[in-house]
């Protein structure tokens, strides 16, 4: 629950902001949705670590982004043979055109994590 007024997140049992005198609300209004905004892909792994040491970095920098998967395997796909988690697929990020070059950068080392990887999997075939 948060208060509409002073923004301080209580308890879900607190109807009533104390500092306040206002009724709490279940979230804050965010900005207006803009549904026409460009979005650009700029991550993809199949690593579960990866996947979610970006979704971490992101969520820290408050960067919006959407989240997909890119090549679903299905059960019976290829799964762990391509070092993809079995059953999963890839996961891309998509995020606000506007974001792009910030993202690029924030997630650089990700980016040659997963290259390595790739490089040190097709060593052991």
């Amino acid at each position: 629950m948060f208060c509409p007024k002073c923004e301080t997140k209580y308890p879900w049992h607190v109807m009533v902001c104390p500092t306040c005198d206002v009724e709490t609300v279940d979230r804050l209004p965010g900005p207006e949705p803009t549904p026409d905004v460009e979005l650009v892909p700029v991550f993809t792994t199949g690593d579960p670590a990866l996947i979610a040491l970006a979704q971490s970095l992101l969520d820290g920098e408050q960067i919006d982004y959407l989240m997909r998967a890119a090549n679903p395997r299905g059960l019976f796909g290829r799964g762990r043979a391509t070092g993809y988690e079995f059953g999963m697929g890839a996961a891309e990020f998509w995020i606000r055109a506007d974001d792009a070059e910030r993202v690029k950068t924030l997630l650089e080392d990700l980016r040659e994590a997963g290259q390595s990887q790739d490089l040190s999997a097709g060593e052991e075939s």
